[in-house]
């Protein structure tokens, strides 16, 4: 967030920001909630607007589930023989996904901060510029 910027805003657009930031901040305490409960279907960082991370933690998760389950249940049919490599992918699926979310724990703090500046660095830009129309209108008019 530029200091700068800010200190250009009016007192009604700071009452605007701070109104705008209320609705729009993203809560650390909930962040961590999902991360901990719903982490392995990437339910915090799909909270944090990172879909595409989201999407990928979904996926690990099940399409690692879905080997292990299958691989396991193929090796017990054949006494071992066939299901060995879709059951080792599925663990290899969980391994990286464990490894992500344990990442995750040490930086979730950064990313809450990173997408709550991001927001309120947004809503001071159309703020300044919603000024900016408006004084230009009203000497235009």
């Amino acid at each position: 967030m530029s200091i700068d910027k800010k200190a250009q805003l009016s007192e009604k657009q700071l009452v605007i920001l701070e109104s705008e930031l209320k609705k729009k901040r993203k809560s650390m305490p909930l962040a961590y909630i999902l991360l901990i409960f719903l982490g392995f279907l990437g339910v915090h960082k799909f909270y944090l607007g990172k879909t595409k991370q989201g999407v990928l933690y979904v996926l690990l998760s099940v399409v690692g589930f879905i080997s292990l389950v299958v691989g396991e249940f193929t090796g017990l049919i054949s006494f071992g023989a066939s299901g060995t490599m879709l059951f080792t992918f599925g663990l290899v699926c969980a391994g990286v996904l464990g490894v992500m979310l344990i990442i995750d724990l040490f930086t979730t703090p950064g990313q809450v901060r990173q997408f709550n500046e991001t927001v309120e660095s947004r809503i001071i830009d159309q703020l300044l510029q919603s000024g900016t129309e408006g004084k230009t209108n009203t000497a235009d008019g």
